[in-house]
C-alpha cells in the first residue's frame, strides 16, 4: 500500500437497515476521497473470523472512526457485541499508552444526552445529526489529511493574504463530488445536471457507471455513453427490463433524447448493465437548479450479455 494513503477503520452497530446504509454511503465517500476506509459490509467476507478481522482492522489502521449512534453507545458501555469487542480492543491500546489522537467519534443517530461511550469522554466528536452532512464530512476530511492544521497561518504572515489552503481543500478533496454519487446497487438520484459537467456516478468497483447527461427540453434529457462502452434505448419501455429483453433496445447511438417515464441502458467497460428510468427533468431560465431524477437498477450476476446482441 501507499505509504501517503491513510486507513481508516469504521467501528459501529448494527442499529437498523437505515444506518446500516448511512454508514455504507459514509465509507464509500470516504474511499472516494483516497481513504481506505475498512468496513464489515465489504471486508467481513462469509465464513471470517470475525474477532481476527475487527483485531486486525483497529490495530492496523491509522485512525478509527467509532460511529456513536444510540446502539453502539448503549453497547460499548455494556461491553456487548461487536462495538463492545472493538472497545475492549480500543481501551486496551489506550491504557497502553496510545495515542486517542487516532480515534475520532462521528455522532449519527443518537438521543442521548451524553453523545460518547465511556471510553471516549472527552474527546472531540462531529456531529452530523446536528449539522448537515458536507459540512461535517468535509470537517472530518480535513482532520484525515491535517488539512486543519496546515491552513494554520504563519505568525507574522496575513492570513488574507494566499488563497493556497482553498486551493489545496479543492484540489485533493474536490468534495463537490460526493453530490453526484451513489454506490448502491439500485436506489434513486437526484442532481443538478448543469453541474459537474452532467456526471452523476452509480456503483462501486466492476458494477460502477459513469452517467452523463446534458439538456433537452423540459420533461426530457440527452444521455450520453461517452463514459462508458454502450447506451441502449427502446421507446417502448417504462419498466426495467429482464436481462433477456436486452436484445429488444437499440444500441447503435453514442446519445439518446430520453423522455420522463422512459429507460436506458447503459453498459459499462467490464461489461456489466444498469438500467435507468427518468422521472423528473426541470428546466429553469436562469443557469441554475436544472433538476434530473432517475431511478436505476444496476444488474448483478450476468455474464457475456454484450457478445449475444
Amino acid at each position: 500500500m501507499d505509504n501517503n494513503i491513510k486507513k481508516a477503520f469504521i467501528s459501529y452497530a448494527w442499529d437498523n437497515e437505515e444506518h446500516k446504509m448511512w454508514v455504507l454511503k459514509f465509507a464509500s465517500d470516504l474511499r472516494l476521497h483516497g481513504v481506505d476506509a475498512i468496513l464489515d459490509q465489504w471486508d467481513a467476507r462469509f465464513g471470517n473470523d470475525l474477532p481476527f478481522f475487527m483485531e486486525q482492522g483497529l490495530t492496523t489502521s491509522h485512525f478509527v472512526l467509532c460511529v456513536c449512534s444510540d446502539k453502539y453507545v448503549e453497547k460499548a458501555n455494556g461491553g456487548i457485541g461487536g462495538a463492545g469487542y472493538e472497545k475492549r480492543i480500543l481501551a486496551s491500546e489506550l491504557m497502553s499508552g496510545y495515542d486517542k489522537k487516532f480515534i475520532f467519534p462521528v455522532i449519527k443517530g443518537n438521543s442521548q444526552t451524553r453523545k460518547l461511550p465511556t471510553f471516549l469522554a472527552g474527546l472531540k466528536y462531529v456531529d452530523f445529526d446536528r449539522r448537515n452532512y458536507f459540512d461535517c464530512y468535509q470537517e472530518l476530511l480535513e482532520r484525515i489529511y491535517d488539512i486543519d492544521i496546515k491552513r494554520k497561518p504563519a505568525l507574522g504572515n496575513n492570513p488574507f493574504g494566499s488563497t493556497a489552503i482553498s486551493e489545496v481543500i479543492t484540489t485533493k478533496l474536490n468534495l463537490e463530488k460526493i453530490a453526484f454519487y451513489s454506490p448502491f446497487l439500485e436506489g434513486k438520484a437526484s442532481f443538478d445536471y448543469k453541474r459537474n459537467s452532467g456526471a452523476f456516478i452509480i456503483g462501486v468497483g466492476d458494477y460502477m457507471f459513469n452517467t452523463l447527461w446534458s439538456e433537452c427540453g423540459q420533461n426530457s434529457i440527452h444521455c450520453y455513453r461517452d463514459n462508458e462502452f454502450r447506451l441502449g434505448y427502446n421507446p417502448t419501455y417504462n419498466n426495467f427490463p429482464s436481462p433477456n429483453e436486452f436484445i429488444n433496445f437499440d444500441f447503435s447511438s453514442r446519445a439518446k433524447s430520453v423522455n420522463v417515464g422512459e429507460i436506458v441502458l447503459l453498459e459499462n467497460r467490464k461489461h456489466k448493465f444498469a438500467a435507468l428510468k427518468i422521472t423528473k427533468v426541470n428546466v429553469r431560465r436562469e443557469d441554475i437548479n436544472h433538476l434530473l431524477e432517475f431511478e436505476y437498477k444496476i444488474y448483478k450476476d450476468i455474464d457475456n450479455l454484450s457478445y449475444s446482441f
